[in-house]
C-alpha cells in the first residue's frame, strides 16, 4: 500500500496539567501528524473552547523548534488549510466525552509528495503536547490523548521541504487605536499569516482594527487594510465553519458553551427534545467570540444544534499567493526588512493579540 496510518501514541490517560513528550520513531516521510484530545466534561458551563485544553503543540529537534502554536491556533491553521467545517465532535454536555482533533500538516494537502516531514533528516525529533484539563472546565478530570501519523509507505517520494508554523509574537494592547510594530522574519518564504485577536465573547476585528505590512521601510506596502471589511470580502474565499453540539439548556441560560467560529455573524440553531423553543442569549444583539448561551421556556432539557460562522478561534487568515504553488508564496528572503503594524480596536482591554506564520522550510 502506498500509505500507512501509524499510531504514535495509543490512547493514554492524562493527569493534571503537564507536557507529554513523544519520540518520533518513524523513518518514513510523514504527511500529517494527527492529535486527538478526549476530555469528559464535568461542568454545566464551559470556560473555553475544547482546543483550549491543549495549551501548546510543539515539534522540536533538540533546540530547533519546527512547530509551536497553541491548540486553538493549531486548529485554525488546519481549518484554513483543509477547508473542513470543524475539527470537533461536540458532545458538550456534563458527562459527555468530547473529541477535539488537532494536527500538524507538513504539506499543502494530505499525502503531498513535494512537502513532507522526513524524520531521517533530523537527529531526535520529538512531539511535545502541553495540556491543561481545567482550561475548559474547572472540574474536568478524565481526559485522554492519542497521536497518529499519516505516512508514506510503499510510495517513494523525495520531498523538497515541509511547512513549519509558529506563534511569532503575542502582546496585550495598551489602549484603543494604539499601534504595535512587529519585525517579521525574512529567512523563509511565508505561505500564510494568521492574526489572532482574542477576547472572550468578542469578534476579533473589534480587538485588531487594521493590519499593514511594510517592506524595507515603506518602499512597498503589500497589505494595508481595515480587517472588518477585509473579513467581509474574504467570506467569498473561505469555507464557512459548521459545528454540531449536543448540550443541555435551562430557563436561566446557565449552560455556557464555547465553539470554533468567532465572527460577528455567527448563527446558532438548536432543536430541543421537547416542545419548548430553544433560544440563543445574545450579547449586543449578536452571538460572537465563540460564546454560545441558550435558554428555554420549560425545565432543563437536552438539545442538539449547530453553529455556522467564520474566523476559527479568533484567527484571521492572510494567505500569500496561490496556496498550492510553492513558487508563488511570499518570498521575503529577498527583502531587507518586513514589518507588520497592527492597530488595536475598541475591545483592546484584557485582549491578547498574536501573529502566527506558516513558512516553507526546505531541506
Amino acid at each position: 500500500m502506498n500509505y500507512r496510518y501509524a499510531t504514535i501514541l495509543a490512547k493514554k490517560s492524562l493527569g493534571a496539567a503537564g507536557t507529554e513528550t513523544i519520540d518520533i520513531n518513524i523513518k518514513d516521510p510523514i504527511s500529517r501528524l494527527e492529535i486527538a484530545w478526549r476530555p469528559t466534561l464535568a461542568d454545566v458551563a464551559m470556560l473555553a473552547a475544547l482546543a483550549a485544553g491543549i495549551t501548546k503543540v510543539e515539534l522540536v529537534d533538540g533546540s530547533d523548534v519546527l512547530h509551536s502554536v497553541d491548540g486553538r491556533e493549531n486548529q485554525a491553521l488546519c481549518l484554513y488549510d483543509r477547508h473542513s467545517p470543524t475539527m470537533n465532535n461536540g458532545c458538550l454536555y456534563n458527562g459527555g466525552e468530547a473529541y477535539a482533533t488537532l494536527g500538524i500538516d507538513f504539506g499543502r494537502f494530505l499525502y503531498d509528495p513535494e512537502l513532507a516531514f522526513d524524520p531521517t533528516k533530523f537527529r531526535n525529533p520529538q512531539l511535545k503536547i502541553t495540556h491543561d484539563r481545567a482550561a475548559i472546565g474547572a472540574s474536568t478530570s478524565t481526559h485522554y490523548l492519542e497521536v497518529f501519523a499519516h505516512c508514506f509507505d510503499e510510495k517513494a517520494i523525495s520531498p523538497v521541504g515541509f511547512l513549519v508554523a509558529k506563534n511569532l509574537y503575542t502582546y496585550t494592547p495598551a489602549a484603543e487605536n494604539a499601534y504595535e510594530y512587529i519585525d517579521l522574519p525574512t529567512d523563509l518564504p511565508i505561505r500564510q499569516m494568521l492574526i489572532r485577536g482574542y477576547q472572550a465573547e468578542q469578534d476579533p476585528t473589534d480587538v485588531v482594527d487594521e493590519l499593514k505590512l511594510s517592506e524595507d521601510n515603506d518602499k512597498r506596502v503589500p497589505f494595508d487594510m481595515n480587517l472588518e471589511f477585509y473579513v467581509q470580502r474574504m467570506k467569498g474565499v473561505w469555507r464557512e465553519l459548521i459545528e454540531g453540539l449536543d448540550e443541555y439548556v435551562d430557563p436561566q441560560g446557565n449552560y455556557d458553551k464555547f465553539v470554533t467560529p468567532t465572527d460577528l455573524r455567527t448563527v446558532y440553531v438548536a432543536l430541543g427534545a421537547a416542545a419548548d423553543v430553544v433560544q440563543p442569549i445574545v450579547t449586543d444583539g449578536y452571538i460572537k467570540g465563540g460564546y454560545v448561551k441558550r435558554k428555554c421556556g420549560g425545565s432543563t432539557m437536552a438539545a442538539q444544534g449547530f453553529v455556522k460562522g467564520y474566523l476559527p478561534h479568533h484567527c484571521i487568515q492572510v494567505p500569500f499567493g496561490l496556496q498550492d504553488d510553492l513558487s508563488d508564496w511570499y518570498d521575503v528572503t529577498k527583502l531587507g526588512s518586513l514589518r507588520a503594524r497592527l492597530l488595536s480596536g475598541a475591545q483592546y482591554s484584557g485582549a491578547e493579540v498574536s501573529v502566527i506564520l506558516q513558512q516553507l522550510r526546505r531541506y
